[in-house]
C-alpha cells in the first residue's frame, strides 16, 4: 500500500470505476454490497461527488450515473491524444527546418506541461522532458498559453501565481507579466529571453482547436548563441506557420479572429 494513500479518495475512485457502458447506473445499496463499504460511507462520498458533478442522480432519483465533469475530463484526455498524434510529424519537420528542439505544452493548472518533444541532433541543445511541468510566466510555451486565454481566465490564473526569480531576466510581478502578455498577444508569439534558464531562448505560439480555444502551444528552444535576437523573426514565422497547420488539422477555421476573444 502506498505510504500516502488517502482512503476517502481511494474509495471515491473505486466507486467511479464501477460505472460501465453495460451498467451506467448504480444505487447506494448496490455500491455498498459490491465494494464492501458501509452505506453511510457510500452516501457521503456520492453526495460530495455530486456536488462537483462527478455523479448525478437519474430522473427517478433512485440511482446515480456519471456527471458531466467526467465527460469534460475525458474530452481533455482525448483532445490531448489527438493533439499529440497530429502534432508529432510537424514537430519533426520544424526541428529539421530550424535545427533546434521543438516541443508542445498544455496548460496544467497554473503550470505548463510538455506532452511531446523532438530534439535537435546538435550536441549543444535545449532538452525538454515530456511530462515535466514548468512555470507559465517565464517560459515561451507558458506565456503563449496565457496570452491567448480569455482575459478573465488569464487573470484568475495570474492571481494564483507565486513568482520566483530564475534568472536576471525573469518577470517577477503581475504588472510586468500582463504588459508582456499584451505584447505577446499583439504580435502573435511569445519569447522566453533567457527568463527560465540562462543561455536558452524560446519562441512559442498558440495552437487552437475547432471551438476557437487555445489547447496548447508550440515552442522552438535552443542556446542563445544560435537563437540570437536577430534570428527571432525568422523562427517566429516558422513557429506560427506550424501552429496554424496543426490548428487547421484540429479543425480550427481561423486564427486571427481568436486573438481578440
Amino acid at each position: 500500500m502506498a505510504l500516502h494513500r488517502i482512503e476517502s479518495v481511494a474509495k471515491a475512485l473505486q466507486i467511479l470505476t464501477l460505472f460501465k457502458i453495460d451498467k451506467p447506473e448504480w444505487g447506494v445499496s448496490e455500491i455498498a454490497r459490491e465494494l464492501g463499504m458501509q452505506k453511510s460511507t457510500v452516501h457521503r462520498l456520492l453526495t460530495t461527488m455530486q456536488e462537483y458533478d462527478f455523479v448525478r442522480k437519474n430522473t427517478q432519483g433512485t440511482h446515480y450515473r456519471l456527471g458531466l465533469r467526467v465527460f469534460e475530463l475525458g474530452s481533455v484526455v482525448f483532445s490531448t491524444f489527438d493533439l499529440r498524434t497530429v502534432a508529432v510529424s510537424y514537430l519533426h519537420k520544424l526541428s529539421s527546418q530550424c535545427g533546434e528542439t521543438v516541443h508542445v505544452g498544455v496548460l496544467n493548472d497554473i503550470e505548463v506541461m510538455s506532452i511531446e518533444s523532438v530534439e535537435t541532433q546538435s550536441a549543444l541543445k535545449s532538452t525538454v522532458i515530456v511530462g515535466k511541468r514548468a512555470p507559465l510566466y517565464c517560459t515561451g510555451v507558458g506565456k503563449a498559453l496565457l496570452a491567448f486565454l480569455p482575459i478573465d481566465e488569464r487573470d484568475r490564473i495570474i492571481d494564483r501565481i507565486q513568482f520566483q526569480k530564475f534568472t536576471a531576466n525573469t518577470i517577477t510581478d503581475r504588472e510586468s507579466l500582463v504588459k508582456e502578455l499584451d505584447i505577446t498577444r499583439s504580435r502573435g508569439y511569445a519569447i522566453d529571453n533567457m527568463e527560465h534558464e540562462m543561455g536558452v531562448r524560446c519562441i512559442a505560439a498558440p495552437i487552437w482547436d475547432r471551438t476557437g480555444k487555445v489547447v496548447a502551444s508550440l515552442s522552438v528552444s535552443g542556446p542563445s548563441i544560435r537563437i540570437t535576437e536577430e534570428r527571432i523573426p525568422e523562427l517566429a514565422e516558422l513557429v506560427i506557420s506550424t501552429t496554424k497547420e496543426i490548428s487547421a488539422e484540429l479543425g480550427a477555421y481561423s486564427h486571427d479572429s481568436y486573438n481578440s476573444s
